[in-house]
């Protein structure tokens, strides 16, 4: 039983990775109100996170468990930076620094509609390239609806976005509207709320600022897309989760009560969270601090809340999620810090790109 498809699903992947607004200089004699690109990483963070607490509100913080939203995604944008940069030098990027306050606004203003890019970001930002042109990366392409499409190696060439069925790698790949599906790699629409979804693939994921509820990862039960407000609505002493109920409200947890052995089935209760080191339940999410984990006996359902595993430690199990401390990922087993483009890498969560290639952390947008 996983936990992760809870996870906000409008935390999306930065593969253009460059936007960014403020009112510094950019060195050469512009006015006030020009966005020097070497400050675009830290602006735009802070624009998406601003969207991203006004979708989800206290959601956001539960889910992040510790970690700072702007931090790493300012991050992941640094990273991007140089090449973003070179593509402005070698003229395959335009880039007005005067148009990014606008983009920013767009951006913080989105709330739950996460998904795809305003258009006053392309008017600041945009590719060069014209459709069928070799290409590194996706900004590079000319227009909205555009990306770098390639077989894994580099050069690209800019082709349209793909429509729903067509083969896909992320969900920039798809034309406005679509997303990659994780489980068939094929262009989708995403579900809207108060449509089915999940069921391990037999149906869509759901669209951004809404949570699959009731799905299982077998491909037996599909869920249906709740809104914030309805996923999280659980009161105290409520059923929860399983069986399609909603999570509990942020400032509850989901405890596990109790499993039948001879169904399978759960029954699991809204309840407050614990305190450091205080006897504790298995629960969705964890009803210990932050950086502590519930710590049960094999097959057991009442524990400890134990210190998450450090840096170089083993990663734990908790249901089938992989379990490490803030600012960490589990990869191959082990628990490291999430890793720069170029670092090595066994899976895509350990990178900041969230895109791991041939054992390196690679960008999401663009070839190889």
């Amino acid at each position: 039983m996983k936990t992760r498809h809870l996870v906000l699903s409008g935390l999306t992947a930065l593969s253009f990775a460059f936007v960014g607004c403020g009112g510094s200089s950019d060195g050469g004699g512009a006015s006030s109100s020009t966005v020097a690109i070497d400050d675009v990483p830290k602006l735009y963070a802070q624009a998406l996170c601003s969207a991203q607490k006004k979708c989800f509100g206290d959601v956001l913080d539960l889910f992040l468990a510790g970690e700072s939203c702007t931090a790493n995604f300012e991050t992941a944008i640094g990273d991007e930076l140089p090449k973003i940069k070179q593509g402005i030098d070698d003229g395959t990027v335009s880039y007005d620094g005067t148009k990014m306050q606008a983009c920013f606004d767009a951006i913080a203003a989105r709330g739950c509609n996460l998904e795809g890019e305003p258009p006053e970001c392309t008017a600041a930002i945009d590719g060069t390239v014209a459709i069928g042109g070799d290409c590194q990366m996706n900004v590079e392409c000319a227009g909205a609806d555009t990306y770098c499409k390639s077989s894994g190696t580099c050069p690209g060439a800019c082709a349209k976005r793909e429509q729903a069925g067509s083969d896909c790698n992320h969900d920039d790949d798809c034309a406005a509207g679509l997303k990659c599906s994780g489980t068939t790699s094929k262009c989708v629409k995403p579900a809207a709320a108060g449509e089915a979804c999940g069921g391990g693939g037999t149906a869509p994921d759901c669209q951004s600022g809404t949570f699959c509820v009731g799905s299982d990862d077998q491909g037996k039960v599909t869920g249906t897309c709740d809104t914030v407000d309805q996923a999280f609505s659980g009161k105290q002493g409520d059923e929860c989760y399983f069986g399609g109920k909603p999570l509990c409200t942020t400032d509850l947890r989901c405890i596990v009560e109790s499993v039948d052995t001879t169904t399978g089935s759960i029954t699991a209760k809204c309840g407050p969270p614990v305190s450091s080191g205080a006897a504790c339940k298995v629960s969705l999410v964890d009803a210990c601090p932050a950086d502590e984990y519930c710590k049960v006996p094999q097959n057991m359902l009442d524990g400890t809340c134990t210190p998450k595993p450090k840096s170089g430690e083993a990663c734990v199990q908790v249901f089938e999620d992989p379990i490490c401390g803030p600012g960490l990922r589990c990869d191959d087993g082990t628990c490291r810090p999430l890793q720069h483009l170029g670092a090595s890498c066994a899976g895509d969560d350990v990178c900041y790109s969230g895109n791991c290639v041939g054992g390196g952390c690679v960008s999401a947008g663009g070839c190889q």
